[in-house]
């Protein structure tokens, strides 16, 4: 008897061909257990030996290793463990760290541009001299953490825990700190043009030197920051409390929005 004539997804049947479900039954087992598919984003699964640039490393851990100068662009390691890794000179260029452990990590002067680290624990992690152009740190948690001499122009640190973080010399122009918990940063000759602060914590931050020019610093807590020397041209200081604050040599010029007890204490020196 002749099978029916039946496209195997008719909307009109109520079956399937034998021959289609024959061959989603042996298609070949690289094509399901070799892939792993996010939203539009389709990555081989990676080898957690030899890790190589654009795998999916989620299944890996990588606690405690050594890859000095790794080239690790594009990867998934959405939650992996790479606490206390070293691997300093490497390329996290566009990788995925969301929720990563990465306590202790040493990341000196490897390149994260346009890397997502949202929700990751930087505790302690060292990223001096690197490269984070338009990376994401959102919600991450980086108390004592280093970032002196980086380049991070356009990051996102909004709600980040940077307690305690050293950020000295550093260019972070044009990044966003909206609700970053930053009490006692240090930030000495850090340059921070055009960058956004909104209802941020710094009191008691080292600002000395510092150059805030075209910046944002709204709504926001400074009691205590040293700002000796420090530039605040043509920058909006809407609702910020300074209470406390030593702003000797600090040039104002062109400052809006200067809350009455700062200009006080302008005034003063």
């Amino acid at each position: 008897m002749a099978l029916p004539n039946v496209h195997p997804f008719d909307k009109n049947s109520h079956c399937c061909s034998t021959v289609s479900l024959l061959s989603l039954l042996f298609l070949p087992a690289t094509l399901l257990a070799d892939t792993v598919t996010d939203g539009d984003a389709t990555l081989p699964r990676g080898n957690c030996a030899a890790p190589r640039p654009f795998t999916d490393l989620r299944h890996c851990s990588f606690a405690g290793v050594a890859r000095p100068g790794h080239d690790l662009r594009g990867v998934r390691l959405d939650g992996v463990d790479l606490s206390n890794a070293s691997l300093p000179g490497c390329d996290l260029s566009q990788a995925s760290l969301k929720g990563a452990d990465l306590k202790w990590a040493n990341l000196s002067e490897c390149r994260l541009v346009s890397a997502d680290f949202s929700g990751a624990d930087l505790f302690h992690a060292n990223l001096d001299l690197g490269t984070l152009d338009n990376g994401r740190f959102i919600k991450a948690q980086m108390f004592g953490a280093n970032l002196n001499e980086v380049q991070a122009l356009n990051v996102d640190f909004s709600g980040a825990f940077m307690k305690d973080i050293a950020m000295e010399e550093g260019d972070f122009s044009g990044s966003t700190f909206h609700h970053s918990f930053m009490l006692r940063a240090v930030l000495i000759s850090s340059r921070l043009q055009d960058s956004q602060f909104y209802e941020a914590v710094l009191t008691g931050s080292a600002l000395e030197e510092a150059d805030f020019s075209r910046a944002s610093i709204t709504h926001s807590l400074l009691n205590g920051a040293r700002m000796d020397n420090s530039l605040f041209s043509e920058t909006d200081l809407q609702d910020s409390r300074f209470v406390n604050a030593v702003v000797t040599g600090a040039d104002f010029s062109g400052a809006r929005n200067i809350p009455p007890h700062l200009q006080e204490m302008i005034e003063r020196e």
